[in-house]
């Protein structure tokens, strides 16, 4: 049984979902902030990472992005993602892995400028620069939606919409300002909020509804 190692609001959303609507047997373990930088935590995740998720072997996976591919794949009659190999596969694993390095770790930078500078100065200038980065970057996903649409990978829902759900979440200055100015995003984020197996993991993350002002 996978061992999903999760801290509410934090990058385990993805897989949370993702284990939800498959609909797979799994533990999941709530962390508090101060679990993760514990010792134990790191004899797992050397950098602290969130999420983990344990394999029936012992071993752990880390990476949100790595962890909802291999579950989509490990697990692809469920039909949240592609079939592995297929040029529709291709497409999701692409798209996973855009989002990964031009939205999450953009934002990543803006949350935690100060670990890149002790000047407040070069902070805000990490942090304005990410943030219009990554503001750039859901545009073009919009863009993308409004085009190819209702979900990234067209008609068929996915694992992908998942992660990018996720990702607006931390949206500054708020959920609320991003899905004002990216419709298709919206459309898709209200979707997801909708989806029947995913209400008690909204819940428990507290992202059911809509947020007005960044966390």
């Amino acid at each position: 049984m996978y061992k999903l190692y999760n801290v509410k609001r934090w990058g385990s959303m993805a897989p949370h979902f993702v284990l939800e609507e498959l609909g797979v047997p799994y533990q999941n373990i709530w962390m508090t902030p101060e679990q993760v930088r514990s010792e134990d935590f790191r004899r797992m995740s050397p950098l602290g990472f969130i999420p983990a998720l344990g394999l029936d072997d012992g071993r752990v996976v880390v990476e949100s992005m790595a962890i909802v591919a291999f579950l989509t794949d490990a697990n692809n009659e469920r039909k949240l993602a592609p079939v592995p190999g297929s040029d529709d596969g291709a497409v999701y694993l692409s798209t996973l892995a855009f989002m990964s390095s031009n939205l999450y770790s953009m934002m990543n930078f803006a949350e935690f400028c100060e670990d890149y500078s002790s000047d407040t100065a070069v902070q805000k200038q990490i942090r304005d620069k990410a943030v219009s980065e990554y503001r750039r970057v859901f545009d073009i996903l919009d863009a993308r939606l409004a085009k190819e649409g209702p979900f990234l990978l067209g008609d068929d829902f996915s694992a992908a919409d998942l992660y990018l759900f996720m990702l607006t979440i931390w949206a500054r200055p708020s959920e609320r300002a991003l899905l004002d100015r990216c419709k298709s995003i919206a459309r898709l984020s209200n979707h997801v909020r909708g989806r029947p197996k995913l209400k008690a993991a909204l819940e428990a993350h507290g992202v059911m509804k809509m947020a007005e002002a960044a966390a």
